[in-house]
């Protein structure tokens, strides 16, 4: 019997998320190879309540003194964090669709704001505005682009199985600026908006648009890719 060749799984995320996500992951080989880095940048938002699409922002609002209110959050993990950070937090359990439409039903009369990077997506500020809802866009990091590592590009350019998990579309066009995909390597795409920006390549698509489902499906690719 030839035995099976081992996989590498290769973490894009930038810090905190990437470890967080790799600590999930026992007998594989785990390399962290963040795509982009946070890089805070200063600004006033003096909005009443908040909206999340990400734990960086999350975490951006704690550094500009944003600890309190309601709190209108993408998905689970980032209400969780929104919560220990003092924040009324609610999850949208889903995608930026599924949190806009959270926002339109619970139409708030209060000032919010989108506390984000620089490259989002979705128009969520601008979208509420055109809705009647006063909220501000709140660019409070940047998400600067950094190269793989060469333990990264070594394995993607080897012949052993790669399986790397992609959270957003940026991510997806950072990874295709670096490298020529081969045939070893497989893609987890968390929604279909990342998927489209892969193109034709080998693609799993997550159940659901969040980090779980996300879990779900690099195990499932790490045990039978």
């Amino acid at each position: 019997m030839v035995p099976r060749m081992q996989s590498t799984l290769i973490i894009t995320r930038p810090a905190p998320d990437g470890a967080r996500f790799a600590a999930a992951f026992t007998g594989v080989q785990v390399l962290l190879s963040p795509l982009q880095r946070i890089d805070p940048v200063d600004v006033n938002c003096s909005a009443l309540g908040a909206i999340f699409t990400s734990t960086n922002g999350v975490a951006q609002a704690e550094r500009l003194g944003m600890t309190s209110g309601p709190a209108w959050c993408v998905g689970d993990r980032t209400a969780q964090a929104a919560q220990a950070a003092g924040f009324d937090a609610v999850s949208a359990g889903g995608d930026v669709e599924d949190l806009l439409n959270l926002i339109l039903s619970d139409s708030p009369e209060i000032s919010v704001a989108h506390i984000r990077g620089r490259d989002a997506r979705g128009d969520l500020a601008p979208r509420l505005r055109v809705a009647g809802i006063d909220c501000a866009d709140c660019i409070a990091y940047i998400q600067t682009p950094v190269p793989m590592t060469t333990e990264a590009l070594d394995a993607i350019n080897g012949a052993e199985p790669v399986i790397i998990p992609l959270f957003s579309p940026r991510a997806a066009t950072l990874l295709l600026g670096q490298v020529t995909m081969q045939d070893n390597v497989t893609l987890i795409a968390i929604s279909k908006t990342v998927a489209a920006a892969l193109g034709d390549h080998r693609i799993i698509l997550a159940d659901r648009p969040d980090g779980p489902a996300m879990l779900k499906a690099s195990k499932h690719a790490l045990a039978t890719v």
